[in-house]
C-alpha cells in the first residue's frame, strides 16, 4: 500500500512511501518500484525482511518488529565523483538520528554505524547509470527494539534500546532519519566539504591505526593511520609508503 502509518508524516524524502509487513528485501521491492518509475525520495519500509542483504552479499538478520528497515529511491543530480558521498551522508543521518535518541553513535567507514564498538546500523547503496544519470537504491537497517541478540551477534551488535536503556517505538526514528538524510544529501550537492567534515567528526577510529582488507579474499590491501576522508569519500591513510586513498574494503581497527 502507498501512504503512511504510525504517525509518520510526509517529508521531502518519503513521498510516496510504502509500508509492507514482510518482504524478502526492501532493496528488491524498491528496485521493482524504481523500474516502474518511482520518483526521487520514494521509500519502502518493511516490518520484517527474510532475505535482507548487506554489503558484499552478506545477510542482514532481522526479527519481526525489531528493526527499522527501509530503502530510499534516489535520482541524484550529483556528478559521478560525488556519488560515493551518498552512503556517507546516510551514515551521518543515521548516526545523528541515533544521537537524538541518546546513543553515542559513530560511523565506521564506509557505511556502518556503531555504538561502543557494536553495530547499530548498516547502510547499503546500489547505483546504476542510464543516460549519464544515476539511480541509487539506499538501504538502511537500524536495530531499534532488540533487548538481546542470539550468538554470534550478541558479541557484535546493539540496538537503540540496549544502547540507551530506553524503549523506542520501531518507526519513531523514521521521520527524523529521512529529514536528516535529506539535509545531508543537499549538503553533498551544495557543500561537500562541509559534509565530509561532519562525517569525519563522527568517524570511529580517526587518528588510529587500521587494516583494510579485500572482502572477497580477506587479503590486507592497506594498513596505516586514519587521516580522514578525501573529497569524494575515500578513506585517507598514512602508510609507510606515504598517503593513500582507499575507496572500498573492510576496515579493522587496531587493538590498543
Amino acid at each position: 500500500m502507498d501512504g503512511s502509518d504510525g504517525g509518520v508524516t510526509a517529508t521531502a524524502l518519503g513521498t510516496p512511501i510504502r509500508h509492507l509487513a514482510s518482504v524478502a528485501s526492501t532493496m528488491d521491492e524498491a528496485a521493482r518500484w524504481a523500474a516502474e518509475g518511482a520518483p526521487h525520495g520514494a521509500v519502502v519500509v518493511a516490518e520484517r525482511q527474510h532475505g535482507g542483504r548487506g554489503r558484499h552479499g552478506r545477510v542482514w538478520a532481522s526479527a519481526p518488529g525489531q528493526s527499522l528497515l527501509l530503502t530510499v529511491v534516489l535520482r541524484p543530480s550529483l556528478p559521478a565523483e560525488r556519488i560515493g558521498l551518498i552512503p556517507l551522508a546516510a551514515g551521518l543521518a543515521v548516526a545523528e538520528t541515533a544521537a537524538a535518541f541518546g546513543a553515542d553513535a559513530r560511523i565506521k567507514w564506509p557505511n556502518d554505524v556503531r555504538v561502543g564498538g557494536r553495530k547499530l546500523a548498516g547502510v547499503l547503496a546500489e547505483t546504476t547509470w542510464s543516460g549519464g544519470r544515476a539511480r541509487v537504491l539506499l538501504g538502511v537497517g537500524l536495530n531499534v527494539a532488540q533487548d538481546a541478540f542470539a550468538p554470534p551477534l550478541d558479541a557484535t551488535a546493539t540496538s537503540l534500546l540496549l544502547a540507551t536503556g530506553q524503549p523506542v517505538p520501531r518507526l519513531a526514528p523514521l521521520e527524523p532519519l529521512l529529514a536528516r538524510l535529506g539535509d545531508a544529501l543537499e549538503q553533498a550537492e551544495a557543500d561537500p566539504v562541509a559534509l565530509v567534515a561532519a562525517v569525519e567528526a563522527r568517524m570511529e577510529g580517526r587518528g588510529g591505526r587500521v587494516a583494510v582488507r579485500d572482502p572477497a579474499s580477506g587479503r590486507i590491501v592497506a594498513e596505516g593511520r586514519v587521516l580522514g576522508l578525501a573529497p569524494g569519500g575515500a578513506l585517507r591513510l598514512a602508510t609507510e609508503a606515504g598517503e593513500v586513498e582507499v575507496v572500498a574494503g573492510e576496515v579493522t581497527l587496531a587493538t590498543p
